[in-house]
């Protein structure tokens, strides 16, 4: 069974109560690799997208993705599994748009 994150209480969150991929889980998914390298690289994905790490908006995350996709083979593996759950998110919510539902 896949373990789905869960938005916090009170976060607004988007179809099927699935949060929108953002920075904090792309750092989260080099977590899960790098474990104890993981803070000199994100620091390094931040530099070269000249980011903070703080930014909300989905052009930051977009940024964040093409720099890891660039990046050595394991990152560049992250980068593209965040790609693809952004394409997801992005389909499901237009879908669901598209439909008319508020589920």
């Amino acid at each position: 069974m896949i373990d789905l994150p869960h938005p916090p209480p009170g976060a607004t969150s988007g179809p099927y109560g699935l949060p929108r991929p953002d920075l904090d889980e792309a750092h989260m998914a080099l977590a899960e690799v790098y474990a104890e390298i993981t803070d000199r690289i994100w620091h390094q994905l931040l530099n070269d997208t000249k980011l903070s790490g703080r930014e909300t908006d989905p052009d930051s995350l977009d940024r964040v993705i093409e720099a890891m996709k660039s990046g050595d083979p394991i990152t560049a593996l992250c980068g593209r599994s965040l790609e693809i759950r952004v394409a997801a998110f992005d389909a499901i919510a237009t879908d669901r748009e598209l439909l008319g539902s508020t589920a």
